[in-house]
């Protein structure tokens, strides 16, 4: 697990929805609810699906079948608690917007998601929200009450541009957020250009990912936090990741440093399945579920970022000539 997205993909179900619950339900009809909110984002989309019984059918026959597998209606709405104000989503199909489905168990054609505005949620994001779907085959309504991870930032000159990433030095990222976050990923983006024969001695820009570090939790400070690492590990980093080639020479360009922090559903899902590994853990792991009335997953997360941050000399020398880099030709 890489990251708080791959964390979810692994332990409950994957973005594009390949929806790892029971296909047959037993003696009733069961929603299933799919979401993950972030308040950077224009748009905020939420699927909503159901299992159902199948009395020995061929059960991939069924979940083939769109119109079994979403409701033909209803009415789903996100509800601003401090306010009580609420907001309807549309129902689209989202291959019309460009957000196509993996393949998978499931049909992956029509696409079906509640889609809303986040503009209606005004210039301040509310703390929290709760999700409630209505339909007429349903004999109570599916809902699901978050706290909306907000007000993240990383702190400016923390690390200090140009980077210094001496072998010896201690190197530390800071933030800041608010209570509702509990769970953060932090990655380093190198950014670096490339040529060789194949590229017909052209540069072209590359990247390569440093995941710093991923589940991290919150630590004694409810709003503020930091990570620290020395700096031979970002050069070994370079050094296990590119290839290394007497026809490829590169040039350093910046990194960027990237911070994704999730909601508590996030952390708990991670706790869930942590206490079921090891010697005393039980041979199943089970499974989270957060929606009333029904079965899934919805949380909310925020990504920021700081880019474009230059190296010192004494790191760009160290890329050059240094025993974990100095093959890699860096000029």
């Amino acid at each position: 697990m890489k990251n708080l997205c791959k964390a979810l993909f692994i332990l409950l179900i994957v973005c594009s929805c390949k929806t790892d619950f029971d296909i047959e339900a037993i003696e009733k009809e069961i929603p299933v609810v799919y979401g993950v909110l972030n308040v950077t984002e224009p748009k905020q989309y939420i699927r909503v699906q159901r299992s159902f019984l199948s009395k020995g059918g061929n059960v991939s026959d069924l979940s083939k079948d769109s119109n079994i597998l979403y409701y033909s209606g209803g009415k789903a709405m996100l509800t601003v608690t401090s306010t009580g104000k609420t907001i309807l989503g549309k129902r689209i199909n989202s291959e019309d917007i460009g957000i196509k489905r993996d393949s998978g168990f499931f049909a992956e054609t029509p696409n079906i998601l509640y889609e809303f505005d986040t503009k209606d949620w005004m210039v301040t994001p509310p703390a929290k929200v709760i999700f409630t779907f209505e339909n007429e085959s349903l004999l109570k309504n599916v809902s699901a009450q978050i706290s909306l991870v907000k007000d993240l930032q990383l702190r400016e000159g923390v690390p200090a541009a140009p980077l210094n990433l001496g072998y010896d030095r201690v190197i530390t990222m800071s933030w800041n957020h608010s209570t509702e976050t509990k769970l953060f990923d932090l990655t380093m983006r190198i950014n670096y250009q490339e040529k060789s024969n194949k590229s017909n001695g052209v540069f072209l820009d590359k990247s390569v990912d440093w995941v710093l570090k991923d589940h991290l939790e919150v630590g004694s400070d409810p709003t503020k936090g930091s990570f620290s690492f020395k700096g031979i590990e970002f050069f070994k980093f370079l050094g296990n990741s590119l290839l290394v080639s007497s026809d490829i020479q590169r040039n350093m360009k910046t990194v960027d440093i990237l911070l994704t922090a999730g909601g508590i559903e996030f952390k708990e899902i991670l706790d869930l399945n942590q206490a079921n590994f090891g010697l005393t853990g039980s041979n199943s792991i089970p499974r989270y579920n957060n929606i009333v009335n029904g079965i899934g997953f919805l949380s909310s997360r925020m990504k920021v970022s700081r880019t474009d941050i230059s190296l010192s000399s004494v790191t760009l020398d160290s890329l050059k000539f240094g025993v974990y880099t100095k093959a890699l030709q860096f000029k």
